[in-house]
């Protein structure tokens, strides 16, 4: 049997375990209210930076409202419609630029059956759209038959229409005159 004996005038407690609670709490309070204190710096710094780069570009945004406004003053009213007109035609030519006539033979090329002669080619250039207007000459349907269902399969030519037929005397034999419209998409790219 054990028997306790306290001399002390209060009984002994333990508070470590409290201490180090209290000390814990502390370190963390301090821990985030330091991580709060340099997020709080970071983001007025970025806030003054921001500010600045709104201030730069607003001024930016002014002088070019200043140059569009003079710019506006200095064209003449009348002249708009004739400069409009003259950027429409310019901005056709630089589209038309763009069509590659050696791609565009490299793939009639490889698709023309034999006794199909081509004629005329005339390419239509308008908003990234090109319209090709063919006239051929062939020495019997078939071939003309062969040519349409060759540029069907292919993948650059789209939406194959036959506009006219005919026979023609051509140095001195009997062909096949006709006339197709189709749309050229050159910029898919053909497995070889």
């Amino acid at each position: 049997m054990r028997i306790s004996i306290n001399l002390a005038s209060h009984p002994f407690r333990n508070v470590a375990l409290f201490y180090f609670i209290i000390t814990m709490a502390v370190l963390v309070v301090v821990g985030l209210s330091f991580y709060n204190w340099l997020n709080y710096v970071h983001y007025v710094d970025n806030s003054r930076d921001i500010k600045n780069d709104i201030l730069r570009k607003e001024a930016a945004l002014r002088r070019q409202e200043h140059a569009f406004s003079y710019y506006e003053r200095a064209i003449e009213p009348g002249k708009v419609e004739e400069l409009r007109g003259y950027s429409d035609f310019i901005n056709r030519i630089i589209s038309r630029r763009k069509l590659s006539w050696t791609e565009l033979f490299n793939h009639f090329e490889n698709i023309m059956p034999p006794r199909i002669m081509m004629v005329s080619i005339n390419p239509i250039v308008e908003e990234g759209r090109i319209e090709i207007n063919l006239r051929l000459i062939g020495d019997g349907y078939q071939n003309i038959l062969d040519f349409i269902e060759n540029l069907e399969q292919s993948p650059v030519f789209f939406s194959v229409y036959p506009n006219t037929e005919g026979e023609k005397e051509h140095q001195g034999v009997k062909r096949i005159d006709f006339r197709l419209q189709l749309d050229y998409f050159p910029k898919v790219k053909v497995s070889e």
